[in-house]
């Protein structure tokens, strides 16, 4: 008997947004036609809100799952997002130092 812990998966990007999420995206990433992959990731943008009501609440929530999509793709989704993109050098960039 074989046991499934989380420990030996594949580790989440934004662990908030869970596992089926997270396969979800890895879907999209393998889906070649265009259209298909675009109304992919708007059905997944839809479940995101949904399982984050309290997203609602800040300003450009939208924007802000759009952005979450691209982290959690590993910022290798090709679509044609409403808003643009981060890149992965805008995660990694240090806040200015404070005088």
């Amino acid at each position: 008997m074989t046991y499934d812990y989380n420990s030996s998966r594949e580790k989440l990007i934004l662990p908030e947004y869970g596992r089926n999420i997270q396969k979800m995206v890895n879907h999209i990433k393998t889906i070649e036609d265009r259209e298909e992959r675009n109304k992919a990731a708007r059905t997944v943008i839809g479940v995101m809100g949904n399982l984050n009501p309290h997203l609602r609440d800040v300003n450009d929530f939208k924007h802000k799952l759009w952005d979450h999509l691209a982290v959690i793709s590993n910022f290798e989704l090709d679509i044609d997002a409403p808003y643009e993109m981060p890149s992965p050098e805008s995660l990694e960039s240090k806040p200015d130092r404070v005088p």
